[in-house]
């Protein structure tokens, strides 16, 4: 199973966020590692193997979100490096 983590800049990002924002940030990421990450809300059309680990996913009750992550299956990492909100 997958462990995610915050890079310098996310963390500050993710610091800054209102509560419902970190807990928006932390469900969609604890889901995201429950399975696949890289495979995690594929879009139809999306390459099945994606050439880069980096995704940058909606999340949030009305997508008012983006995460942007780096997958790194050798040491079972998923590290958040951009976190933007447009919630309260």
């Amino acid at each position: 199973m997958y462990r995610w983590d915050f890079d310098g800049l996310a963390r500050q990002e993710f610091d800054a966020l209102s509560k419902s924002g970190k807990a928006a940030v932390t469900t969609f990421m604890e889901a995201a590692i429950l399975v696949d990450p890289i495979q995690y809300q594929r879009h139809p059309g999306e390459p099945a193997d994606p050439p880069a680990l980096l995704r940058t996913l909606h999340f949030g009750q009305y997508h008012e979100g983006l995460v942007t992550f780096l997958v790194h299956p050798p040491d079972d990492l998923v590290l958040v490096v951009r976190i933007q909100w447009l919630g309260e």
